[in-house]
């Protein structure tokens, strides 16, 4: 039930590919008690650490999201470590960080993943925890296009017309 009521249409681990929710779909008050106990049964499956650490952020208890995010992450999630990065760049109840959450990015980038490719990109474009990298943030945007990621696309035509710096944003 936690992968019904928390899957990430974006995560590679993800078991159930018919049910992922977006952030805005997901009921926290439902999600949570299903993925405390699937975890709990199931310590080592990080997709259920990550889907709790969903469930917990929707709910705005940011804390608590850090630290499932960060067992998954442990574990090898991608996903959770591009969520680790949306925590430290929104600063939320949350220490905001530009350098760790542009850090978190890159790691979930050099891992494959599309969103983490996207949201390293968004960093390396906009100047988010280090120097604007207009070539290098290319190159992600046009892995992640690659990979199906159509905002990586969109943006990679504003690079096209405005250059870098064009504000995209990883939430």
């Amino acid at each position: 039930m936690c992968d019904q009521a928390a899957a990430a249409p974006w995560d590679s681990d993800s078991a159930h590919r018919r049910t992922r929710l977006e952030f805005r779909q997901l009921q926290p008050e439902r999600a949570i008690p299903f993925c405390q106990r699937a975890f709990a049964q199931n310590p080592d499956l990080r997709r259920l650490s990550f889907q709790l650490g969903r469930a917990y952020d929707r709910q705005g208890a940011n804390q608590d999201a850090y630290r499932a995010y960060k067992v998954a992450a442990d574990l090898g999630s991608a996903a959770a470590k591009v969520n680790i990065g949306i925590l430290y760049r929104q600063g939320r109840r949350f220490e905001k960080n530009d350098t760790k959450a542009r850090a978190w990015f890159r790691e979930a980038a050099e891992m494959g993943l599309a969103e983490g490719m996207f949201c390293y990109a968004t960093a390396l474009d906009n100047g988010l925890g280090g120097p604007v990298d207009g070539p290098a943030a290319r190159s992600w945007y046009e892995r992640a296009a690659q990979r199906g990621t159509a905002k990586a696309r969109d943006v990679l035509v504003r690079l096209d017309i405005d250059g870098p710096g064009t504000g995209a944003r990883c939430d």
